[in-house]
């Protein structure tokens, strides 16, 4: 969540988890979450502010997505040299995580 942001009551932050579908519009989206603030009793969140936690929150998705996939190419080729019989430097393979972590941190 953005620092700066306000602090909103836990279960709109949980509205904004189950609700954002990458299918529908940021402001479909927002309206649907102002729906459920609404049922909930508490105040309506405003756009600019769920834009930025919905655009924070898909950034780290794609940033997750980005970092399982590199990983799980960097095991396939560990597990590629290993069949070959070629010996994996353990060094070589912890710079290269620390090198994906710091690409797409999480």
């Amino acid at each position: 969540m953005v620092a700066a942001a306000p602090r909103y009551d836990s279960r709109i932050v949980d509205a904004v988890r189950r609700l954002d579908t990458r299918e529908e519009a940021l402001a479909e989206v927002c309206r649907r979450i102002g729906e459920a603030a609404w049922e909930l009793e508490l105040t309506r969140p405003s756009y600019v502010h769920l834009r930025r936690l919905l655009l924070e929150k898909r950034r780290r998705e794609d940033a997750a997505r980005e970092r399982r996939r590199a990983l799980l190419k960097l095991a396939s080729d560990i597990e590629r040299d290993l069949r070959r019989g070629r010996v994996v430097n353990a060094y070589e393979v912890a710079e290269r995580v620390a090198e994906v972590r710091e690409k797409w941190p999480v």
